[in-house]
């Protein structure tokens, strides 16, 4: 059987599986059959990633000749997000100007290897070529003058001496923030009003006295989810300040440490329901202060920290029996139960999830994992 003979359908369903996209440009050469065809596939695209994930939304390129840009810009109508890796093997210096002006679906751009970032920037003002659409930005590090203030993701792979004061200011909008830190004292930083995911990497290198990062989350009263990964156990905490907002908490330390305050930090947060604490020193006595302290919890992983024994998972079950509570506590590391319970943890790392989903895409990866863009889109 001649394969123009298969029904359109059929036709699309393999097309759908070709995303690569010189081979699609190709398959749109053919005929006047085909050309429709592919028409149809490319306007379910979305994402123009570096690495093939299977998926119809999105498409790659992995040969050695360059693709078509104006091509992709004409016949995928609504890409929303572009990864300038995927232009690796052409660097001309207008591809970012070239995106940005005709594709009007863009929302998001990862720039996040420094010959594609000093493409995707005007060398004049060191700032990203961006559209006035732009919500979402992945880049290594920027010139904070002079941006566009819709950004709701930011993402900084190398933002060792950035300061979340200046993040804050020239991105009044962030709901998502993932950056690193250094030496960066917060006494006194503004608000960051609609932030509700955190992800923070802080590390030691030059700073002096103790770790911000509970006065760095105590600045966002809409805070739901936060990530955290820190070298030391040594922080300021403010009682006073709580915040209901935060349901989703992931705290993991460089080295394990023992955390002899962690009843007074976790008692800021009354409505917690997720929790997971990595490589740290526990004993039996926090587990049980910790049921105590959030009543709200019903996620509880410490599979990746240390001291706990089987007494406190005995001891859960029974408060949770007496108490009528609902508790899914995980402190063996090679426990299987956690697989069939959250089958999420078995996805693998990627830049783009679709979905504003914390507990979907974030709360069981390790902070290198953490996808750099979160699509909020629904549909």
């Amino acid at each position: 059987m001649l394969i123009n003979k298969l029904p359109d359908d059929c036709l699309l369903n393999i097309f759908d599986y070709i995303q690569d996209l010189e081979d699609l440009i190709n398959c749109f050469k053919v005929c006047e059959k085909w050309r429709n065809l592919i028409t149809v596939r490319t306007k379910k695209v979305k994402y123009v990633i570096e690495q093939p994930n299977y998926s119809p939304d999105s498409v790659c390129h992995q040969s050695d000749a360059p693709f078509d840009l104006t091509f992709v810009c004409k016949w995928f109508p609504n890409i929303r997000i572009f990864d300038f890796l995927t232009c690796k093997r052409m660097a001309p210096e207008n591809v970012a100007d070239e995106i940005n002006r005709d594709l009007e679906s863009l929302k998001g751009i990862i720039a996040d290897d420094w010959f594609f970032w000093s493409c995707a920037m005007d060398l004049k003002t060191n700032r990203p070529l961006m559209n006035a659409n732009l919500e979402m930005l992945s880049t290594l590090d920027m010139n904070f003058e002079n941006v566009v203030e819709n950004i709701k993701q930011l993402h900084l792979s190398n933002s060792s001496l950035v300061l979340p004061k200046k993040v804050t200011h020239c991105f009044p909008n962030l709901e998502r923030l993932n950056i690193s830190l250094a030496g960066d004292d917060y006494s006194n930083g503004p608000v960051m009003t609609n932030l509700k995911i955190i992800e923070l990497r802080l590390v030691s290198a030059g700073w002096d006295g103790p770790c911000r990062i509970f006065e760095v989350m105590d600045s966002c009263p809409a805070l739901q989810s936060a990530h955290i990964i820190n070298e030391d156990d040594h922080f300021t905490i403010d009682d006073s300040i709580k915040n209901a907002n935060l349901q989703d908490l992931v705290l993991q330390f460089l080295e394990p440490k023992g955390w002899y305050k962690l009843p007074r930090c976790m008692s800021k947060y009354p409505n917690l329901k997720h929790l997971a604490i990595r490589n740290a020193y526990l004993s039996d006595e926090d587990i049980k202060k910790l049921v105590l302290i959030l009543p709200k919890l019903t996620l509880l992983d410490i599979r990746e920290s240390h001291g706990v024994t089987q007494e406190a998972a005995d001891h859960v079950k029974v408060y949770c029996k007496q108490h009528g509570r609902s508790i899914k506590f995980y402190f063996k590391a090679d426990d299987k139960q956690i697989q069939s319970d959250w089958p999420q943890i078995l996805n693998r790392p990627e830049k783009i999830c679709r979905g504003f989903d914390f507990m979907e895409h974030c709360f069981f990866k390790s902070f290198d994992n953490l996808p750099y863009l979160l699509d909020p889109i629904d549909d």
